[in-house]
């Protein structure tokens, strides 16, 4: 591959994967339910809204799975590597398509899952007060550390369940394809 093919991917995957990010934060928001008056939530329902609520009227939510956000996780997943394929190998099969990006989709919520985990244990360490911020990482990474939590209890006033849920997510990354 040429300079200007790695420069043209890099970008692609760059710009496909920050919009995939501000989707699968919306998506674990509405799958904790989170606070909707807060900053944060508020900004990414408003970066996301213009292409959800078109498809949610025709696709409803799921309890507190939000359908239309997970259909366009998928439809942008698709997207982004259909075009790196394409860019690379020059064609691309449907049986390829739709496994790469079923398992982009779930490597994509692992990963924010695992960003969402590693900045709340920082947090923590340094800021002494309950940002806005900290309580929506609070609120999306709780499905995950509790049951570690519950399991596992404070060592000697340490939390060792970050560390432990970091560790299990990023082995879960490494076995999807």
């Amino acid at each position: 591959m040429r300079p200007w093919e790695h420069a043209l991917v890099f970008l692609i995957s760059t710009i496909f994967d920050l919009y995939l990010f501000v989707l699968t934060f919306r998506l674990l928001l509405a799958f904790s339910r989170s606070n909707y008056f807060n900053p944060l939530t508020q900004f990414i329902i408003k970066l996301t809204q213009p292409i959800v609520a078109p498809v949610r009227r025709v696709i409803p939510n799921y309890k507190n799975f939000e359908t239309a956000t997970f259909l366009w996780m998928l439809i942008i997943t698709a997207i982004k590597i259909t075009l790196i394929t394409l860019l690379v190998l020059g064609g691309i099969s449907l049986l390829f398509l739709v496994t790469a990006t079923i398992a982009g989709t779930i490597k994509i919520i692992l990963s924010a899952l695992f960003w969402a985990i590693l900045i709340q244990a920082i947090l923590s360490w340094v800021q002494q007060s309950y940002s806005p911020i900290y309580q929506i990482l609070d609120q999306i990474t709780a499905p995950v550390l509790n049951p570690i939590r519950r399991i596992i209890p404070p060592i000697g006033g340490f939390d060792f369940t970050p560390l432990i849920a970091l560790i299990g997510l990023q082995a879960l990354m490494i076995l999807i394809p």
